[in-house]
């Protein structure tokens, strides 16, 4: 067989189900963690991140192709090519937590596929909360804070009057947060602001990445002139993974956070990538989803001594770097 060395490190790579003899000699290292939807935006970056006393088990349907993600990496990971509701027991042997990060993320066009968020991003994870009670996990359910939809006022995580979902994806998220906190499992759910940054695993369908992308091939950025100046909360790619390695060791469990690096104007976005980059701006007075309006308060996460640190000039820097040679 001949040695490929960008996956030389993966300890699983196929569709076979995990034999019961892999399982058994499979070493337990002090915390093993399995990390759904792994190939991600999110997930590729946490793989590579997490402290090195983590065993790292990545289940991906490899439904995006993201295969970049499990190229060269440093430390051994276990990779099962597997749909979320085909994880059984014996998957989750010796794991002691799941960070569920699979799930259909385009909120605007989860109106165009209801069902299929339905089945994906609710029944499938529900189906994945009770095999983890079967044996034992702790689960981590990364959700969003687009389920606040629109506000005029700060929000905060622990008052549910605040919840205004816009979307179908908004919708599930909510309904996993109820389930989660139902299920008897020890838990922490994390309301994400809009993500920003790189990874292997990256995507393009966020706000500021997709503005970046647009700039770079000369395209016109749409902007909902009505919230130009409004606030909307964004989260750095390097504190989203910080902040559940953060929690995960923490005792701060069964609670409820909103991560996010700042809350910050879509003027202020703007103006940072039009600082590196000659940019065309195509005001419209049609709401946008993704444009939305709403300031989130995280000063329960920051209580917990967890401090953002991503810059975003830095990162939308990075970002356009990447893709400087198009057109």
């Amino acid at each position: 067989m001949r040695f490929v060395p960008q996956l030389a490190n993966l300890e699983r790579f196929g569709k076979q189900k995990t034999s019961k003899r892999m399982v058994k000699n499979r070493k337990v290292t002090h915390k093993n963690i399995l990390i759904t939807g792994g190939c991600g935006h999110i997930g590729s970056s946490l793989i590579r991140s997490a402290p090195p006393h983590y065993g790292i088990t990545v289940v991906d349907n490899m439904w995006t192709q993201r295969y970049c993600s499990l190229f060269n990496h440093e430390k051994r990971i276990r990779f099962i090519e597997k749909d979320i509701n085909d994880i059984t027991q014996e998957d989750l042997k010796d794991i002691h937590t799941v960070i569920h990060l699979a799930s259909i993320t385009n909120a605007t066009n989860s109106f165009h596929h209801k069902d299929q968020v339905e089945s994906v991003n609710y029944e499938a994870t529900v189906n994945l909360m009770n095999t983890c009670k079967e044996v034992g996990c702790k689960f981590i359910f990364p959700s969003s804070t687009s389920i606040y939809g629109v506000a005029t006022e700060e929000v905060y995580e622990d008052n549910d009057s605040y919840l205004n979902p816009q979307s179908p994806y908004a919708e599930s998220k909510i309904k996993g947060e109820v389930c989660l906190k139902d299920s008897g499992l020890e838990y922490l759910i994390l309301r994400f602001g809009t993500i920003f940054g790189i990874s292997d695993g990256m995507r393009f369908h966020t706000a500021i990445n997709k503005f970046c992308y647009q700039a770079s091939i000369r395209e016109p950025l749409t902007v909902w002139r009505e919230n130009f100046n409004q606030y909307r909360p964004y989260l750095g790619l390097n504190d989203c993974v910080n902040s559940i390695i953060h929690l995960a060791e923490s005792d701060n469990w069964n609670q409820t956070y909103n991560v996010l690096t700042k809350n910050y104007k879509l003027s202020e976005i703007i103006s940072i990538i039009e600082d590196h980059i000659d940019i065309e701006i195509n005001m419209v007075d049609t709401p946008l989803l993704n444009q939305y309006s709403y300031l989130v308060n995280d000063d329960k996460i920051r209580n917990t001594n967890f401090t953002p640190k991503d810059d975003i000039e830095c990162e939308i820097k990075k970002t356009l770097n990447r893709l400087r040679n198009l057109n």
